[in-house]
């Protein structure tokens, strides 16, 4: 499965079939997550959590917006600069992985008991775990009542804004058109299908001279969660369609817009 076909193919799970993950899954997984490479230089680590692994099962509390799942991974990162971005980048890549195995997850932020999962994962003094996600076995019937919580909170929870909407050209008073941005149509589009908390899609990008500017907009509690998400989807695609280039922060970089965040750029090699 390519990356944009797991982009695709990924979607939230609040359900799950109650099994814990074969022993085959949990290798592949662990091995994958063993093999990541965190940009910046941050220092991340993901740890899978096994609910089951007793005839006493752990308890992991999502406050009921998540049922059946056996098995978790847990994000952890030492704060820096960039560190959260970078958990985040990371962490989207083991969730699409696990999408091509086959596996359900779903980001959950604010929706579940840090102190059940810390229990679990004993922190350093500078680490962060911010972000968990169950990992498991899709139920074949979602739950309807959670899912219609979900579109309730945000009508529009499975629409994604317009391509200018979020894209710009020059400066935000200008839309982006998918012929003006040329290559990076297509890793723009997978930015468009990245998740969000409460599908906000914070993430705001402006091609100029060919290199692009990645913003952030209010709210700020997941918006740098979020731009860490949009920043895999982008990367990864690029990398898939050998499209070469880098994140850089432009410290010389005059940002002429004031209505968001400049985060970092995209700078073709």
């Amino acid at each position: 499965m390519t990356v944009t076909d797991q982009i695709k193919h990924r979607r939230s799970v609040r359900t799950y079939t109650g099994e814990p993950l074969t022993d085959e899954h949990v290798a592949l997984i662990e091995q994958y997550i063993n093999n990541l490479q965190p940009p910046f230089g941050a220092k991340v680590r993901i740890v899978m959590i096994h609910g089951k692994q007793s005839t006493e099962p752990l308890k992991l509390g999502t406050y009921g917006w998540i049922k059946g799942a056996c098995d978790f991974l847990a994000l952890v990162f030492e704060e820096a600069s960039l560190a959260e971005i970078a958990a985040a980048y990371v962490f989207e890549q083991t969730l699409l992985y696990c999408t091509s195995l086959g596996l359900g997850t779903c980001w959950l932020g604010g929706s579940f008991n840090r102190a059940d999962f810390k229990k679990q994962v004993p922190l350093a003094e500078n680490e962060k775990l911010k972000i968990v996600s169950p990992v498991g076995y899709p139920a074949d019937k979602q739950r309807w009542f959670i899912e219609r919580l979900v579109v309730n909170a945000d009508k529009n929870h499975s629409s994604r804004k317009p391509f200018g909407e979020t894209f710009f050209d020059g400066e935000f008073s200008q839309a982006l058109t998918e012929t003006k941005a040329g290559i990076y149509a297509e890793p723009l589009n997978m930015v468009r299908l990245a998740p969000s908390a409460n599908n906000w899609q914070e993430w705001r990008i402006v091609l100029s001279d060919s290199i692009l500017h990645f913003y952030k907009t209010p709210p700020a509690m997941y918006n740098t969660i979020d731009i860490g998400i949009a920043m895999c989807h982008f990367a990864e695609t690029c990398r898939e369609l050998g499209i070469k280039g880098e994140f850089k922060v432009l410290t010389d970089y005059h940002d002429p817009n004031g209505k968001a965040e400049y985060v970092i750029s995209w700078v073709k090699s």
